[in-house]
This record gives C-alpha cells, structure tokens and sequence, in this order.
C-alpha cells in the first residue's frame, strides 16, 4: 500500500519537472524552431526532426547526408543553404533544415 504523502511527493516532482521542462521551452519557442525535411524521389517532403536551433538541425541532417551517402549515393552539401542531395541511377534523396514557420510542401507564389 502507498502512503498519501508519497503519492503526494510524487505528484509534486512530477509538477516540477513539466514546469521546468517548460521554462526551457518557452525561450526556444520565442527563437523559433529548425525542422529536418527529408524527401526521396517518389514520396513528398516529410518533417523528420525539430531542433530549438539551425546549428543543430544543420548537425543532424549532416549526420543523414552521411547515412545516404553510405548507401552510395553522390552526396552533394549546401552548408549555407542548409541542405543535401543524394542520387545515383535509380535513387534521389533530398533533405533540408528549414525555420519551423517555412514548409517545402507548400506552393510559392510566383
């Protein structure tokens, strides 16, 4: 049998914990969040990822560039455009870092 006050003691450090986790979120969200989009030759852009920050976004689809590039894709890196392009003869994977308010699967007005 559990006592009331441990259930009430873990109640409050559960209540700790979601405050905390929330004091950290908000200023990230205030910065704007970075999304990985990852899209292969026949299936649409898919949100892969969010990061609180480009640097970290940019690290990690840096880390997927070297994943399609071991299975032996021509691997191209646009650093400064935050993205990748992969293909060989009968593949083509294409990932980018985005600010989490642009979405690659939206149309652009010309």
């Amino acid at each position: 049998m559990i006592k009331t006050g441990r259930i009430l003691s873990l109640t409050c450090g559960v209540v700790a914990t979601v405050c905390s986790l929330l004091a950290v979120a908000t200023p990230t969200a205030a910065q704007g969040a970075w999304t990985m989009w990852m899209m292969g030759a026949s299936s649409p852009w898919d949100s892969v990822g969010t990061f609180p920050a480009r640097e970290q976004c940019m690290e990690a689809l840096h880390q997927q560039a070297l994943a399609v590039q071991k299975l032996g894709l021509k691997v191209t890196e646009d650093g400064p455009g935050g993205s990748f392009a992969g293909s060989d003869a009968d593949r083509d994977i294409r990932g980018q870092c985005l600010p989490d308010s642009v979405d690659p699967r939206v149309a652009k007005d010309k």
